[in-house]
Protein backbone atom coordinates (compact mmCIF):
# COMPACT_ATOMS: atom_id res chain seq x y z
CA UNK A 1 0.00 0.00 0.00
CA UNK A 2 3.08 2.29 0.03
CA UNK A 3 2.50 5.36 2.11
CA UNK A 4 -1.05 4.77 2.43
CA UNK A 5 0.32 1.74 5.17
CA UNK A 6 0.91 4.10 7.98
CA UNK A 7 3.95 6.43 9.62
CA UNK A 8 6.90 3.52 10.11
CA UNK A 9 9.20 6.29 10.48
CA UNK A 10 7.66 8.95 12.28
CA UNK A 11 8.71 8.77 15.59
CA UNK A 12 8.75 11.39 18.72
CA UNK A 13 12.15 12.79 19.97
CA UNK A 14 10.15 12.21 23.66
CA UNK A 15 10.15 8.20 23.98
CA UNK A 16 7.90 6.24 25.76
CA UNK A 17 10.57 3.90 27.59
CA UNK A 18 8.20 1.43 29.39
CA UNK A 19 4.30 0.76 29.52
CA UNK A 20 2.67 3.60 31.82
CA UNK A 21 -0.32 1.55 31.59
CA UNK A 22 -1.43 -2.08 31.80
CA UNK A 23 -4.38 -3.57 32.64
CA UNK A 24 -7.52 -5.34 30.94
CA UNK A 25 -10.68 -4.51 28.85
CA UNK A 26 -14.00 -5.75 28.93
CA UNK A 27 -17.40 -4.24 27.39
CA UNK A 28 -20.40 -3.69 29.21
CA UNK A 29 -22.87 -6.39 27.15
CA UNK A 30 -20.16 -9.32 27.54
CA UNK A 31 -20.09 -9.01 31.67
CA UNK A 32 -22.87 -6.87 33.03
CA UNK A 33 -25.81 -9.19 32.53
CA UNK A 34 -29.66 -8.20 32.01
CA UNK A 35 -28.71 -5.55 29.46
CA UNK A 36 -32.06 -4.62 27.57
CA UNK A 37 -30.42 -2.93 23.59
CA UNK A 38 -30.77 -4.04 20.42
CA UNK A 39 -28.58 -7.30 20.60
CA UNK A 40 -30.94 -8.95 23.27
CA UNK A 41 -34.17 -8.18 20.51
CA UNK A 42 -32.33 -10.74 18.42
CA UNK A 43 -31.29 -13.20 21.27
CA UNK A 44 -35.42 -13.47 22.08
CA UNK A 45 -35.78 -14.26 18.15
CA UNK A 46 -33.16 -17.12 18.54
CA UNK A 47 -30.79 -15.42 16.40
CA UNK A 48 -27.75 -15.37 18.35
CA UNK A 49 -26.48 -17.00 22.20
CA UNK A 50 -28.30 -15.19 25.00
CA UNK A 51 -26.24 -13.39 26.75
CA UNK A 52 -28.08 -13.69 30.39
CA UNK A 53 -26.79 -12.47 33.86
CA UNK A 54 -23.36 -12.99 31.65
CA UNK A 55 -20.68 -12.18 34.83
CA UNK A 56 -22.96 -10.17 37.00
CA UNK A 57 -20.63 -7.31 36.87
CA UNK A 58 -23.51 -4.52 37.30
CA UNK A 59 -24.08 -5.72 40.59
CA UNK A 60 -20.95 -7.02 41.14
CA UNK A 61 -18.20 -4.47 39.57
CA UNK A 62 -16.74 -3.92 43.20
CA UNK A 63 -15.11 -7.29 43.31
CA UNK A 64 -13.79 -6.62 39.96
CA UNK A 65 -11.48 -4.32 41.01
CA UNK A 66 -10.09 -7.19 43.27
CA UNK A 67 -9.62 -9.11 40.31
CA UNK A 68 -7.96 -6.15 38.90
CA UNK A 69 -4.97 -6.01 42.12
CA UNK A 70 -4.27 -9.69 41.36
CA UNK A 71 -3.17 -9.21 38.22
CA UNK A 72 -0.99 -6.52 38.51
CA UNK A 73 -3.28 -3.62 36.86
CA UNK A 74 -2.80 -0.44 37.07
CA UNK A 75 -5.25 0.27 34.55
CA UNK A 76 -9.07 -0.83 33.37
CA UNK A 77 -10.52 -0.52 29.90
CA UNK A 78 -14.48 -1.19 30.47
CA UNK A 79 -17.78 0.17 28.71
CA UNK A 80 -20.72 2.31 29.36
CA UNK A 81 -23.74 0.49 28.09
CA UNK A 82 -25.54 3.20 25.95
CA UNK A 83 -28.90 1.52 26.58
CA UNK A 84 -29.01 1.81 30.26
CA UNK A 85 -28.35 5.54 30.01
CA UNK A 86 -30.75 6.33 27.16
CA UNK A 87 -32.91 3.39 27.88
CA UNK A 88 -35.99 5.59 25.71
CA UNK A 89 -35.06 8.79 23.24
CA UNK A 90 -34.10 11.93 24.96
CA UNK A 91 -34.91 10.36 28.33
CA UNK A 92 -32.07 9.31 30.89
CA UNK A 93 -31.16 7.35 33.69
CA UNK A 94 -29.33 9.24 36.51
CA UNK A 95 -29.20 6.11 39.18
CA UNK A 96 -27.41 4.67 36.21
CA UNK A 97 -24.67 6.78 35.21
CA UNK A 98 -23.98 7.32 38.92
CA UNK A 99 -23.52 3.91 39.14
CA UNK A 100 -20.62 3.90 36.89
CA UNK A 101 -19.56 7.34 38.61
CA UNK A 102 -19.15 5.33 41.89
CA UNK A 103 -16.98 2.42 40.48
CA UNK A 104 -15.32 4.88 38.63
CA UNK A 105 -14.27 6.83 42.08
CA UNK A 106 -13.57 3.42 43.62
CA UNK A 107 -10.91 2.20 40.62
CA UNK A 108 -9.46 5.53 41.00
CA UNK A 109 -9.14 5.00 44.81
CA UNK A 110 -7.36 1.38 44.02
CA UNK A 111 -4.54 3.12 41.82
CA UNK A 112 -6.35 1.85 38.45
CA UNK A 113 -6.52 4.60 35.47
CA UNK A 114 -9.92 4.52 34.02
CA UNK A 115 -10.66 4.04 30.08
CA UNK A 116 -13.97 3.85 29.23
CA UNK A 117 -15.34 2.77 26.25
CA UNK A 118 -18.58 4.71 25.35
CA UNK A 119 -19.44 2.22 22.40
CA UNK A 120 -19.20 -1.33 22.46
CA UNK A 121 -21.20 -2.81 19.34
CA UNK A 122 -24.74 -2.40 20.89
CA UNK A 123 -27.21 0.19 20.75
CA UNK A 124 -30.54 0.84 22.52
CA UNK A 125 -33.84 -0.40 21.16
CA UNK A 126 -34.90 2.93 20.39
CA UNK A 127 -31.82 4.09 18.35
CA UNK A 128 -32.29 0.33 16.68
CA UNK A 129 -36.07 1.29 15.51
CA UNK A 130 -34.87 4.22 14.08
CA UNK A 131 -32.47 2.76 11.54
CA UNK A 132 -29.36 2.81 13.83
CA UNK A 133 -25.85 3.85 12.21
CA UNK A 134 -28.07 4.14 8.49
CA UNK A 135 -29.62 7.30 9.79
CA UNK A 136 -28.12 9.93 9.45
CA UNK A 137 -29.52 11.76 12.75
CA UNK A 138 -27.03 8.96 14.34
CA UNK A 139 -24.41 11.01 14.52
CA UNK A 140 -26.18 13.92 16.44
CA UNK A 141 -27.82 10.80 19.08
CA UNK A 142 -24.39 9.99 19.83
CA UNK A 143 -23.27 13.62 20.18
CA UNK A 144 -25.88 14.17 22.65
CA UNK A 145 -25.15 10.80 24.78
CA UNK A 146 -21.32 11.45 24.71
CA UNK A 147 -22.30 15.20 25.90
CA UNK A 148 -24.51 14.26 28.73
CA UNK A 149 -22.23 11.49 30.26
CA UNK A 150 -19.32 13.60 30.24
CA UNK A 151 -21.05 16.05 32.34
CA UNK A 152 -21.56 13.74 35.16
CA UNK A 153 -18.33 11.38 34.55
CA UNK A 154 -14.83 13.07 33.98
CA UNK A 155 -12.01 11.02 33.50
CA UNK A 156 -8.58 11.34 31.23
CA UNK A 157 -9.12 8.73 28.53
CA UNK A 158 -12.31 7.66 26.30
CA UNK A 159 -12.62 5.52 23.62
CA UNK A 160 -15.28 6.40 21.68
CA UNK A 161 -16.44 3.98 19.62
CA UNK A 162 -14.76 -0.28 19.37
CA UNK A 163 -14.21 -1.51 16.20
CA UNK A 164 -15.93 0.79 13.83
CA UNK A 165 -14.60 -1.40 10.75
CA UNK A 166 -15.57 -4.42 12.68
CA UNK A 167 -19.51 -3.63 13.37
CA UNK A 168 -19.94 -2.45 10.07
CA UNK A 169 -18.91 -5.66 8.35
CA UNK A 170 -20.52 -8.07 10.93
CA UNK A 171 -23.40 -6.22 10.87
CA UNK A 172 -23.92 -5.32 7.17
CA UNK A 173 -21.73 -7.36 4.79
CA UNK A 174 -21.79 -10.71 6.50
CA UNK A 175 -24.68 -10.19 7.87
CA UNK A 176 -23.93 -12.26 11.31
CA UNK A 177 -24.72 -9.07 13.94
CA UNK A 178 -27.46 -6.84 14.22
CA UNK A 179 -29.64 -6.36 12.25
CA UNK A 180 -28.23 -8.74 9.83
CA UNK A 181 -28.53 -7.41 6.83
CA UNK A 182 -26.47 -7.74 3.61
CA UNK A 183 -25.60 -4.29 1.97
CA UNK A 184 -21.81 -3.00 1.11
CA UNK A 185 -23.80 0.43 0.26
CA UNK A 186 -24.87 0.31 4.08
CA UNK A 187 -21.57 -0.90 5.45
CA UNK A 188 -19.57 2.43 3.68
CA UNK A 189 -23.12 4.33 5.63
CA UNK A 190 -22.37 3.04 8.62
CA UNK A 191 -18.55 3.37 9.03
CA UNK A 192 -19.15 7.19 7.54
CA UNK A 193 -21.68 7.94 10.75
CA UNK A 194 -19.83 6.32 13.31
CA UNK A 195 -16.24 7.77 12.00
CA UNK A 196 -18.42 11.30 12.17
CA UNK A 197 -20.26 10.96 15.34
CA UNK A 198 -16.70 10.07 16.66
CA UNK A 199 -15.42 12.90 15.60
CA UNK A 200 -18.28 14.94 17.05
CA UNK A 201 -17.84 13.01 20.64
CA UNK A 202 -14.18 14.16 20.54
CA UNK A 203 -15.27 17.79 20.29
CA UNK A 204 -18.04 17.67 23.09
CA UNK A 205 -15.33 15.80 25.37
CA UNK A 206 -12.32 18.15 25.03
CA UNK A 207 -15.20 21.12 25.96
CA UNK A 208 -16.40 19.50 28.48
CA UNK A 209 -13.01 17.89 29.89
CA UNK A 210 -9.83 19.93 28.95
CA UNK A 211 -7.72 17.07 29.98
CA UNK A 212 -8.87 14.34 28.35
CA UNK A 213 -7.58 12.06 25.73
CA UNK A 214 -9.96 10.76 22.81
CA UNK A 215 -9.32 8.06 20.32
CA UNK A 216 -11.24 5.19 18.80
CA UNK A 217 -10.07 1.41 19.41
CA UNK A 218 -9.60 0.05 15.92
CA UNK A 219 -9.71 -3.83 14.70
CA UNK A 220 -5.88 -4.47 12.99
CA UNK A 221 -5.77 -7.92 11.47
CA UNK A 222 -2.29 -8.38 9.18
CA UNK A 223 -3.45 -9.34 5.67
CA UNK A 224 -1.29 -11.50 3.94
CA UNK A 225 -1.90 -12.66 -0.29
CA UNK A 226 -1.44 -16.25 -1.26
CA UNK A 227 -0.33 -16.01 -5.05
CA UNK A 228 0.28 -13.42 -7.43
CA UNK A 229 -3.23 -12.63 -7.63
CA UNK A 230 -4.12 -13.01 -3.60
CA UNK A 231 -2.51 -9.11 -3.12
CA UNK A 232 -5.67 -7.25 -5.04
CA UNK A 233 -8.32 -8.68 -2.34
CA UNK A 234 -5.52 -8.38 0.60
CA UNK A 235 -4.73 -4.44 -0.55
CA UNK A 236 -8.75 -3.97 -0.70
CA UNK A 237 -8.87 -5.53 2.94
CA UNK A 238 -5.66 -3.51 4.00
CA UNK A 239 -7.32 -0.26 2.54
CA UNK A 240 -11.22 -0.37 3.70
CA UNK A 241 -10.38 -2.36 7.14
CA UNK A 242 -6.93 -1.06 8.73
CA UNK A 243 -6.20 2.45 6.74
CA UNK A 244 -9.59 3.78 6.15
CA UNK A 245 -10.75 4.11 9.50
CA UNK A 246 -7.29 4.85 11.51
CA UNK A 247 -6.53 7.62 8.66
CA UNK A 248 -9.76 9.53 9.40
CA UNK A 249 -9.80 9.00 13.10
CA UNK A 250 -5.83 10.11 13.26
CA UNK A 251 -6.01 12.82 10.54
CA UNK A 252 -9.33 13.82 10.59
CA UNK A 253 -10.89 13.48 7.08
CA UNK A 254 -12.59 11.11 5.50
CA UNK A 255 -10.89 8.97 2.51
CA UNK A 256 -12.89 7.39 -0.33
CA UNK A 257 -15.58 5.36 -0.14
CA UNK A 258 -16.65 6.84 2.79
CA UNK A 259 -16.63 10.73 2.20
CA UNK A 260 -14.83 12.92 -0.35
CA UNK A 261 -12.06 13.92 2.19
CA UNK A 262 -14.66 16.11 3.88
CA UNK A 263 -13.29 17.50 7.54
CA UNK A 264 -14.76 15.62 10.88
CA UNK A 265 -13.63 18.50 12.50
CA UNK A 266 -11.34 16.51 15.26
CA UNK A 267 -8.44 14.68 15.26
CA UNK A 268 -7.63 11.40 18.04
CA UNK A 269 -4.96 11.86 20.47
CA UNK A 270 -4.02 8.44 20.45
CA UNK A 271 -4.41 5.38 18.00
CA UNK A 272 -6.42 2.67 19.95
CA UNK A 273 -5.30 -1.05 18.45
CA UNK A 274 -7.03 -4.13 19.05
CA UNK A 275 -5.11 -7.05 17.99
CA UNK A 276 -5.38 -10.63 17.67
CA UNK A 277 -4.58 -12.79 14.17
CA UNK A 278 -3.53 -12.27 10.82
CA UNK A 279 -5.37 -13.97 7.56
CA UNK A 280 -3.88 -15.16 3.92
CA UNK A 281 -6.03 -14.13 1.72
CA UNK A 282 -6.36 -15.40 -2.36
CA UNK A 283 -8.28 -14.20 -4.96
CA UNK A 284 -11.99 -15.09 -5.48
CA UNK A 285 -14.42 -14.55 -8.48
CA UNK A 286 -17.04 -14.97 -5.83
CA UNK A 287 -16.41 -11.83 -3.44
CA UNK A 288 -14.08 -9.20 -4.12
CA UNK A 289 -12.84 -9.82 -0.40
CA UNK A 290 -11.06 -12.61 -0.97
CA UNK A 291 -11.18 -15.65 0.64
CA UNK A 292 -9.32 -16.66 4.01
CA UNK A 293 -6.51 -19.66 3.35
CA UNK A 294 -6.24 -22.20 5.92
CA UNK A 295 -2.81 -23.44 6.30
CA UNK A 296 -1.79 -26.14 8.54
CA UNK A 297 1.24 -25.91 11.01
CA UNK A 298 0.42 -22.47 12.48
CA UNK A 299 0.04 -21.26 16.13
CA UNK A 300 -3.90 -21.24 16.92
CA UNK A 301 -5.97 -20.64 19.39
CA UNK A 302 -9.35 -22.75 20.48
CA UNK A 303 -11.23 -20.61 17.49
CA UNK A 304 -8.90 -21.55 14.98
CA UNK A 305 -7.60 -17.72 14.77
CA UNK A 306 -4.13 -17.81 13.72
CA UNK A 307 -1.71 -16.54 16.51
CA UNK A 308 1.23 -14.49 14.90
CA UNK A 309 2.90 -12.10 17.90
CA UNK A 310 5.19 -10.36 15.52
CA UNK A 311 1.88 -9.11 14.17
CA UNK A 312 1.36 -6.55 17.12
CA UNK A 313 4.80 -5.16 15.94
CA UNK A 314 3.84 -4.38 12.64
CA UNK A 315 0.54 -2.74 13.05
CA UNK A 316 2.19 -0.64 15.45
CA UNK A 317 4.80 0.49 13.14
CA UNK A 318 2.50 0.35 10.21
CA UNK A 319 -0.67 2.32 11.76
CA UNK A 320 0.95 4.73 14.56
CA UNK A 321 1.19 8.06 12.63
CA UNK A 322 3.23 9.22 14.53
CA UNK A 323 0.66 9.17 17.73
CA UNK A 324 0.90 7.67 21.06
CA UNK A 325 -0.52 4.03 20.43
CA UNK A 326 -2.68 2.34 23.21
CA UNK A 327 -2.78 -2.00 22.35
CA UNK A 328 -6.75 -1.58 23.51
CA UNK A 329 -7.12 -5.25 23.13
CA UNK A 330 -4.77 -7.99 22.52
CA UNK A 331 -6.08 -11.75 23.71
CA UNK A 332 -6.27 -15.60 23.27
CA UNK A 333 -8.98 -17.80 23.50
CA UNK A 334 -7.58 -21.11 25.49
CA UNK A 335 -8.24 -23.72 28.11
CA UNK A 336 -4.19 -24.03 28.66
CA UNK A 337 -3.04 -21.19 31.30
CA UNK A 338 0.79 -21.74 29.99
CA UNK A 339 -0.44 -21.28 25.96
CA UNK A 340 -1.89 -17.66 27.67
CA UNK A 341 1.10 -17.18 29.38
CA UNK A 342 3.30 -18.02 26.15
CA UNK A 343 0.77 -16.01 23.90
CA UNK A 344 1.37 -12.40 26.49
CA UNK A 345 4.99 -12.73 27.01
CA UNK A 346 5.72 -13.33 23.15
CA UNK A 347 3.75 -10.12 22.33
CA UNK A 348 5.22 -8.70 25.23
CA UNK A 349 8.57 -8.66 23.78
CA UNK A 350 7.10 -7.62 20.11
CA UNK A 351 5.78 -4.44 21.11
CA UNK A 352 9.35 -3.95 23.53
CA UNK A 353 10.94 -4.02 20.23
CA UNK A 354 9.01 -1.71 19.07
CA UNK A 355 9.25 0.64 21.65
CA UNK A 356 13.18 0.23 21.63
CA UNK A 357 12.41 1.32 18.16
CA UNK A 358 11.14 4.36 19.41
CA UNK A 359 7.82 4.07 18.92
CA UNK A 360 5.18 5.39 21.84
CA UNK A 361 3.25 2.64 23.08
CA UNK A 362 1.33 3.69 26.07
CA UNK A 363 -0.21 0.82 27.66
CA UNK A 364 -1.83 -2.73 27.04
CA UNK A 365 -4.89 -3.74 27.69
CA UNK A 366 -5.18 -7.88 27.79
CA UNK A 367 -8.77 -8.97 26.62
CA UNK A 368 -10.07 -9.83 28.81
CA UNK A 369 -10.60 -9.70 32.71
CA UNK A 370 -12.72 -13.14 32.63
CA UNK A 371 -14.51 -15.55 30.26
CA UNK A 372 -17.76 -14.00 29.35
CA UNK A 373 -20.15 -13.61 26.51
CA UNK A 374 -18.82 -13.42 23.19
CA UNK A 375 -21.04 -12.63 20.25
CA UNK A 376 -20.99 -15.94 18.03
CA UNK A 377 -20.05 -18.17 20.48
CA UNK A 378 -21.74 -17.08 23.41
CA UNK A 379 -19.75 -18.77 26.26
CA UNK A 380 -17.69 -21.08 24.20
CA UNK A 381 -14.62 -18.85 24.33
CA UNK A 382 -12.44 -18.60 26.84
CA UNK A 383 -9.98 -15.67 26.66
CA UNK A 384 -10.63 -14.57 30.67
CA UNK A 385 -8.04 -14.52 33.30
CA UNK A 386 -10.52 -15.34 35.55
CA UNK A 387 -13.21 -17.74 34.55
CA UNK A 388 -17.02 -16.25 34.35
CA UNK A 389 -17.57 -16.75 38.13
CA UNK A 390 -14.50 -15.10 39.00
CA UNK A 391 -12.15 -18.05 39.62
CA UNK A 392 -8.49 -17.37 39.27
CA UNK A 393 -7.14 -20.01 36.29
CA UNK A 394 -3.69 -19.71 36.28
CA UNK A 395 -0.98 -17.05 38.56
CA UNK A 396 -0.43 -14.24 35.16
CA UNK A 397 0.49 -11.00 36.53
CA UNK A 398 0.77 -8.59 33.89
CA UNK A 399 2.87 -6.54 35.22
CA UNK A 400 5.28 -9.19 36.84
CA UNK A 401 5.31 -10.61 33.00
CA UNK A 402 6.01 -7.44 31.17
CA UNK A 403 9.43 -7.10 33.22
CA UNK A 404 10.21 -11.04 32.19
CA UNK A 405 9.24 -10.06 28.35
Amino acid sequence: MGVLRGSDKVRSENKVKDLKYIGSATSPHQIEGNTKNDWTLFEEKGLVPKVGNACESWERMEEDIKLLKVIGANAYRFGIEWSRIEPEEGIFNIKALDRYRKFIDLLIKNGIEPFITLHHFTNPIWFYKMGGWTNKKSVYYFERYTDFVSRFIRVKFWITINEPNVYAYNSFVAGVWPPMERSIFKAILVMRNMLKASGRAYRVLKENIKYSKVGIAHHVRIFRPFGKLGKIPTALREYLFNFLPIYSDVYGVLPPPSGFMESLGARADFVGINYYTADTVRFSLRNIFGEDVYIDGLWRNSLNWEVYPRGIYEVIKRYNFGREVIITENGITTKDERERERFILEHFKWIKEAIKEGFRVLGYFYWSLMDNYEWKEGYNAYFGLFTRFRERKGNINLRKLWDLA
